[in-house]
């Protein structure tokens, strides 16, 4: 932490105590909406309807957020977050559609400016979250699926005091307008949309899987998440090295291909013992390079368009991340319990094949 801002220490916290509602979500969201009575299906809904809600809502957020400054609609978002939260815990399951808040890419962009080095920021900030998110993983087991809403809503009000005191530079634009100089560059992002559907297929319903796969419950799967978690801290910190080593794409592509290969094996797993490993393995694969690809969006679009930029890059990823909850919710609910691994591995792998040849002369 040394070297770092007031502000930018402010941020990086905020930014990396999100990690901890994602640790926490993961495992307990699915499982506690079927809890309340929903079937396989209504949680995909559910589940897959609070990505959809939170990308588009953000883009239009970005909009007024480029025109008037970010950090109070960043401030209004986390409000309306905890606000959901809040109701799901007292048992209204489409709260679960607004626990994004309002969406948007304020605190990227509020990161982007106070950041004298945006690697290094991004890559703290990202290992903080998944550090934390070892933590989220085991409010489940210590406090029950229910009681984790509220710990969820008590984070995201740490995070929303915590960007209170920040100084915000940028102004505004003072026009409010979805338009981006910076759209050339945007649209050669949209390999993401790949991603997006590939990961909505499967990763946000993986409790349900190991549930449904090995009858397991949450108190069996917190410690797999906290070790997938706790691992994927420390992939994280090795982000930079290994980009500097043979280039930030390249990082990108061969941490992928290592994930894509740990995703095909794990639904032939035969024990949980077995399944469990190569999870916790295809999940620090697959993501240690995600705050390498992070600082090439900031990097690549103006500072008066970062919000909007971020929030567009996000709803390219989000909208067919939303419907991927939707097919295997209904898959599952025919007993199949392999084909969106398939499926995901066959997107992954052709957004990353087309992601390499797109930006493969980026440094």
């Amino acid at each position: 932490m040394r070297g770092l801002s007031r502000d930018e220490l402010l941020l990086v916290a905020a930014g990396g105590l999100s990690g901890m509602i994602f640790g926490a979500n993961a495992l307990a969201l699915p499982l506690y909406l079927r809890s309340l009575g929903l079937n396989s299906f209504e949680v995909g809904l559910l589940v897959g309807g609070y990505v959809l809600v939170g990308t588009i809502a953000g883009l239009f957020i970005s909009a007024l957020a480029d025109a008037y400054g970010r950090k109070n609609f960043f401030l209004l978002g986390r409000a309306v977050s905890a606000a959901s939260f809040l109701l799901l815990f007292l048992g209204v399951p489409p709260a679960a559609l607004l626990i994004f808040g309002l969406g948007g890419g304020s605190l990227q962009a509020l990161i982007a400016e106070k950041s004298r080095s945006i690697d290094r920021n991004m890559s703290l900030m990202s290992s903080i979250s998944t550090g934390l998110a070892v933590l989220g993983a085991s409010v489940p087991w210590l406090v029950g699926l229910r009681d984790t809403m509220l710990v969820n809503m008590a984070v995201v009000l740490v995070t929303l005091a915590l960007v209170t005191p920040v100084r915000e530079g940028y102004r505004g634009t003072g026009r409010v307008t979805l338009r981006l100089r910076s759209i050339g560059n945007i649209a050669r992002l949209s390999t993401d949309a790949m991603i997006g559907l590939g990961a909505g297929l499967i990763l946000p319903l993986m409790s349900l899987w190991f549930s449904l796969r090995f009858g397991v419950v949450a108190r069996q799967l917190s410690p797999v998440y906290m070790v997938a978690d706790a691992t994927l801290a420390l992939a994280v910190l090795g982000a930079p090295r290994l980009a500097k080593a043979i280039g930030r794409v390249k990082a990108i592509v061969v941490t992928h291909a290592v994930g894509i290969a740990l995703l095909i094996a794990l639904p032939f797993a035969c024990s949980y013992l077995e399944a469990s490993a190569i999870f916790v393995l295809r999940n620090a694969a697959m993501n240690m390079a995600n705050p390498l690809f992070s600082s090439l969006v900031v990097t690549i679009i103006p500072e008066e368009e970062r919000a909007r930029g971020s929030s567009l890059i996000n709803l390219i990823d989000g909208l067919p991340r939303s419907m991927g909850p939707w097919v295997t919710g209904y898959i599952f609910s025919t007993g199949d319990l392999t084909l969106p691994f398939f499926i995901t591995a066959s997107l992954y792998t052709a957004a990353t094949a087309a992601f390499y040849l797109l930006f493969k002369d980026v440094r």
